[in-house]
């Protein structure tokens, strides 16, 4: 009890923290409000990130707790598919190829948190899997693979956003795709592949399938406005540069 008690307190102390800095950001708004500073405009940014900060680590916490503490098997499979569901998370598979859809762009590698994704990311394939088992229908397993990272900018952002591919976190995204449907991992078992369009939202789609077939997809997909660093040669399906 005294374990549960503590972390209790630590929920609520950051809860508290989060509360504390969404209070110091209106006070800033209502500054900035009435004579533009920029100086409160920065204390108004400052005060949001640290308390999106603080609520991603409380999000964590939370769902740390819950996971650790429910025994009962049909209340915890409740809310692990809650959790998909409610960050949109979507898994399709069609035609021998895995798709995944995260509502998100993938974090830059050196951020430190990056567990609010890819937590939601691995429930949403073991549930995924899990049906199809109940179903009695296929689990795809890729001997040699590729996997394509679609990173989809909002358009009505500035271009500015767009990020180098080589400066995006993949790794637990792999990890938790190696888990499920690849015999591994290794450079020598599977290639990643990164491109990057402007749609409606932000937004990163995954498509995994075996080696040979990548080259004729992604030679289909040409007809997109995609901004990439790797550009197929379409007769050939091999990198031009």
């Amino acid at each position: 009890m005294e374990l549960l008690e503590h972390q209790l307190l630590e929920v609520q102390r950051v809860a508290g923290v989060v509360q504390d800095k969404l209070t110091e950001a209106q006070s800033a708004k209502t500054l900035y409000d009435r004579n533009a500073s920029s100086f409160q405009y920065g204390r108004l940014l400052d005060c949001m990130m640290e308390a999106s900060e603080h609520a991603e680590w409380l999000t964590d916490r939370l769902r740390g707790f819950v996971l650790r503490n429910t025994f009962n098997s049909p209340l915890k499979e409740d809310y692990c598919l809650k959790l998909v569901q409610i960050h949109e998370i979507r898994v399709e598979y069609d035609d021998c190829i895995l798709k995944a859809e995260l509502p998100m762009l993938l974090p830059h590698r050196k951020k430190k948190y990056t567990d609010y994704i890819y937590k939601p990311f691995f429930l949403a394939l073991q549930n995924w899997c899990e049906e199809r088992q109940q179903q009695g229908k296929e689990i795809p397993v890729y001997e040699k693979a590729t996997v394509c990272f679609i990173h989809e900018y909002d358009k009505k952002m500035p271009e500015t956003r767009i990020r180098d591919h080589d400066n995006i976190e993949e790794k637990q995204v792999v990890d938790a795709l190696g888990m499920y449907f690849l015999v591994s991992d290794s450079g020598r078992y599977l290639d990643t592949y990164h491109t990057t369009t402007l749609g409606e939202r932000d937004c990163t789609f995954l498509f995994l399938m075996e080696r040979n077939r990548f080259p004729k997809w992604i030679c289909k997909r040409n007809h997109l406005d995609i901004i990439s660093k790797n550009h197929l040669n379409p007769a050939t399906g091999f990198s031009t540069g």
